[in-house]
């Protein structure tokens, strides 16, 4: 992360990392994420944003996650060309909180929400500050870097001007003030007010935002869809989702994939959290194991 790009963040809360993916990568994940929309579903239903338990058969330690396709989506987890911006926002031990994937198209919901806001200035309608434990938070100190959840949106289709997609208001992440209310909502892009930012893109480009700052959707206007992957990190200590990653669950991963997997602690992937960890993953392969034992006996 050269110096540009750190005033740039820290002037407005979000950088545009160009050509953040190669071609032959966004073919991948879109294969991937083709092969898995049912009926023709333009609604987000994929990845590990989890609130609440949508089945009765989920396990309660690791919600469905992108991550399961395998391929590319696997090597988003620390792809080398975002790593050193997490890096610098966020110290080496980060950790994965959440993924989905959010699709914007002619008949996606049509409302701006802005959302977000710096220095504990949130509340219940904005989802930052006091309201969501702390977590969502920016601050530079000393020369360095300090970011609660840090949100990362791989674009996978072009994004021009007056289209729609990512918006947010620079500068908002060391606002002091709450957004006026009469400003949250945007029906249509004629409302949207002046100060918000309406952010271009380009297919491989990568928008990096601290979820510090107002942010939102634009509605989308024009052809075609906007399909965005969005991977957001923590430092290890910090939390925002409720349900954690089993590295189990992905295939062949790397150490180091597996240590931006594990859950949240004060002491990050060192080797007694690791341990721990693994034990915890041992019990529920173990756990799955019996439950289709008895599965098999009761079919008997």
């Amino acid at each position: 992360m050269n110096e540009h790009e750190k005033y740039l963040f820290d002037l407005g809360g979000y950088i545009v990392v160009k050509n953040a993916l190669t071609s032959e990568q966004i073919t991948d994940l879109s294969e991937r994420l083709e092969a898995h929309r049912e009926g023709g579903s333009k609604n987000r239903g994929f990845g590990s944003d989890r609130t609440r338990m949508p089945k009765d058969g989920d396990s309660a330690w690791s919600a469905p996650s992108l991550i399961e396709w395998g391929g590319t989506y696997i090597d988003l987890i620390d792809i080398p060309s975002i790593k050193p911006y997490l890096e610098t926002l966020l110290g080496t031990n980060y950790r994965l909180d959440h993924d989905y994937l959010k699709i914007d198209s002619d008949d996606s919901e049509r409302k701006l929400f802005l959302h977000g806001g710096g220095q504990g200035a949130g509340d219940g309608a904005t989802l930052v500050g006091p309201t969501d434990g702390g977590q969502c938070y920016y601050r530079y100190n000393n020369g360095k870097f300090f970011n609660g959840l840090v949100a990362v949106a791989f674009e996978l289709d072009t994004v021009t001007p007056g289209r729609g997609g990512f918006a947010c208001v620079p500068g908002s992440h060391k606002a002091n003030l709450a957004l006026p209310r009469e400003w949250q909502i945007s029906k249509t892009q004629k409302d949207i007010p002046e100060f918000v930012n309406r952010v271009a893109a380009s297919a491989g480009d990568a928008i990096i935002f601290t979820e510090a700052s107002l942010h939102g959707t634009i509605p989308w206007e024009g052809d075609g869809e906007r399909r965005t992957i969005f991977y957001k990190y923590c430092p290890h200590a910090v939390a925002w989702g409720p349900s954690y990653y089993n590295a189990d669950n992905y295939g062949e991963l790397t150490d180091n994939q597996r240590s931006i997997l594990m859950p949240p602690s004060a002491f990050g992937p060192a080797s007694n959290t690791a341990d721990i960890w693994q034990r915890a993953q041992a019990d529920q392969a173990e756990l799955k194991r019996l439950r289709e034992e008895v599965a098999r006996l009761k079919q008997q």
